[in-house]
């Protein structure tokens, strides 16, 4: 039986909130040398979203003939992250303190760590759910792309707060919420483009947009930094996250 775009996009967005929570509850068997696979599960969520944001949304949208708006929605979908790293107080492990200086000492740095990985949930869940609103095969293949890198990203959400606070349950209901945002983005992306179908080639190039910057200025930079230490394992992770992405899309194709 086949799924409407919203039955679909429910489907979706609840697996790539499951892979999440996954990582989340793997963070709290935490070892000293989860840092270095979590340096190479970034590595590998860096490589699988760059393959998705050209072949799952770049490559469809202008095989339509929408270019204008392939440009239009990457210029936004930047403008929006740029935005809420301006205004959203998060922090990286290695690059460091971003957002509002004075909100820096009222936030713990555990939360601003998963604040980080919050940001780059939202065009996650959004390519999700348009993707699903432009064909659901195509959402398919988004979804698994995204839920498999999903998971070092659920483990690096709740790690800062198993680490700094020791509250295991408060980290993996972080891991699980923070899942749940890309549920929410997925659904309301896949029924706002799918009503819109006129507006479907924007919103693919902001999700494009969104996730092409969030890889290029925070993703690769904390991993392959000067002051990381597994910048080969990361370089590794990447490749295979761009293998993975390429097979993924040619079988459900």
């Amino acid at each position: 039986m086949e799924l409407s775009v919203f039955q679909a996009s429910l489907v979706y967005g609840f697996f790539i909130a499951g892979a999440t929570s996954l990582g989340s509850v793997a963070s709290l068997a935490l070892r000293k040398a989860s840092f270095k696979w979590l340096d190479f599960g970034l590595g590998f969520a860096a490589g699988i979203m760059i393959v998705t944001s050209f072949l799952s949304l770049i490559v469809p949208t202008i095989s339509e003939g929408l270019y204008m708006d392939m440009g239009i929605g990457i210029g936004l979908g930047i403008a929006v992250i740029v935005l809420l790293d301006a205004l959203l107080p998060h922090e990286h492990t290695v690059l460091g303190y971003e957002g509002p200086v004075a909100l820096r000492a009222r936030v713990r740095k555990s939360w601003l760590v998963a604040l980080a990985i919050v940001i780059h949930n939202f065009p996650e869940g959004l390519a999700v759910g348009v993707a699903t609103a432009f064909s659901p095969a195509t959402g398919l293949s988004t979804a698994l792309a995204i839920g498999v890198q999903d998971v070092p990203e659920g483990f690096a959400v709740s790690m800062p707060l198993v680490l700094a606070e020791r509250k295991k349950l408060k980290a993996l209901l972080v891991g699980v919420l923070s899942g749940l945002t890309e549920t929410v983005m997925c659904v309301a992306g896949a029924l706002l483009f799918s009503i819109a179908r006129a507006l479907l080639g924007i919103g693919m190039g902001f999700a494009a947009g969104a996730m092409i910057y969030v890889v290029v200025e925070e993703i690769l930079p904390e991993v392959m930094h000067e002051k990381a230490g597994n910048r080969k394992l990361a370089t590794l992770g990447f490749i295979l996250g761009l293998y993975t992405m390429l097979y993924l899309e040619t079988l459900v194709s």
